[in-house]
């Protein structure tokens, strides 16, 4: 902490840092109502890694149909995507829209079939396919609108929406 010549507090330091908690405070307030309020919750989002296929060793050299080429070192890559995620809505939803931030790369993802509400649905989607492989922890993966089998819409609240890069 900053001091005076007199050994007091600066008050200019005290005021800054209250300032910046009681921001961080109230930023955090309205996404944890929002996401209480969300229809469909997500259990796990990853991203998958590639795993390089076993070699058949047949134990004669010459092979005609090599279907697995020399990839030289082994480099991990990303191999799509899994969701699992639950209804919590009021019926059951027939199209969940996600939006998925990894890398720095966001991609909005539909799932689209029928979702009963309290049943966790645990899908793969190929997004995210042939990326240098940064772990399995999305930046971001939220819910951007369901719409369930009867027509009724919920959509997420525009602001939250598309990050603005």
């Amino acid at each position: 902490m900053a001091t005076t010549s007199t050994g007091r507090v600066a008050f200019g330091m005290v005021a800054a840092v209250a300032a910046t908690l009681l921001g961080a405070a109230l930023a955090a307030a309205p996404a944890t109502a929002q996401a209480a309020t969300t229809p469909v919750a997500i259990n796990s989002c990853n991203v998958l890694q590639w795993q390089r296929p076993v070699r058949p060793d047949y134990g004669y050299y010459w092979r005609p149909f090599d279907y697995y080429p020399r990839l030289g070192p082994q480099v991990p890559v990303t191999d799509g995507l899994a969701i699992d995620y639950t209804n919590h809505g009021p019926a059951a939803a027939n199209r969940v829209e996600f939006q998925v931030d990894y890398r720095g790369e966001v991609e909005d993802i539909v799932d689209a079939g029928t979702f009963s509400p309290g049943v966790s649905i645990k899908h793969m989607f190929g997004n995210f396919s042939g990326l240098a492989y940064l772990g399995s922890r999305p930046n971001h993966c939220r819910v951007l609108a369901v719409r369930y089998a009867s027509g009724q819409r919920w959509r997420r609240q525009a602001h939250a929406e598309r990050p603005s890069h």
